[in-house]
């Protein structure tokens, strides 16, 4: 080897070594060793799919609230029905709450109850009342929307076969008129007034006074 090499060989020896501040900087891992630094650029997130649509709500909307509906029915009070997965209450007329007592022949009796059970009676076909048979399909209602109440409730004038259940529940004496409603069933109401039935069989609070004298509405 020349002199020339020799002093080339020794001078790259004895030069500094030059790292890359990227290394240089690198934080230490658990086994001492510096990690690779990630050189490339962070992928930018995909754009969603322009016809993917958003989920749709499950909350019925008003046009939905507003629209009839067919079904079976259940009794919750006596002018309460649940149908098709919602709550309809009965246009046009007040019967007692469920808790609501009444007095007859000098005693009290549960006059809400007694209410709840005759509207579920019309829910069954061929519905004897007094002197004549009304027209019924078993539990199968067509609720018609009209109002909603102060609590939202949606109020309906609700049929089971050729029969308005509100009409029937204010003849058999078992629910008032709701005035606020109308007077749809007036004579209905004088009907049964006249004949002693259901609540006029004896004496009682009208629904929306027991509420007021009880639950403060």
């Amino acid at each position: 080897m020349t002199r020339a090499a020799l002093l080339l060989l020794l001078g790259l020896l004895a030069a500094p070594l030059i790292v890359s501040p990227a290394f240089a900087q690198a934080p230490q891992t658990a086994t001492g060793r510096a990690p690779v630094p990630n050189v490339r650029a962070p992928l930018q997130p995909s754009a969603a799919p322009a016809d993917r649509a958003a989920p749709k709500s499950s909350a019925p909307s008003e046009t939905d609230q507003s629209q009839g509906v067919a079904g079976m029915a259940r009794v919750v009070d006596g002018d309460t029905l649940r149908v098709d997965g919602r709550t309809f209450r009965l246009w046009a007329i007040d019967a007692p709450e469920l808790v609501q007592a009444c007095e007859r022949d000098g005693l009290n009796y549960a006059c809400g109850r007694a209410a709840a059970a005759y509207l579920r009676t019309l829910l069954t076909p061929a519905i004897p009342t007094g002197d004549r048979t009304v027209d019924a399909a078993a539990a199968q209602v067509v609720c018609e929307p009209r109002a909603s109440d102060q609590y939202g409730r949606v109020a309906a004038l609700c049929r089971a076969g050729t029969m308005d259940l509100g009409a029937e529940m204010v003849r058999a004496g078992w629910a008032l008129v709701l005035v606020r409603h109308g007077t749809d069933y007036a004579a209905e109401e004088e009907d049964a007034r006249a004949n002693l039935r259901g609540l006029w069989a004896g004496a009682f609070d009208a629904p929306w006074d027991w509420r007021a004298k009880r639950l403060g509405e």
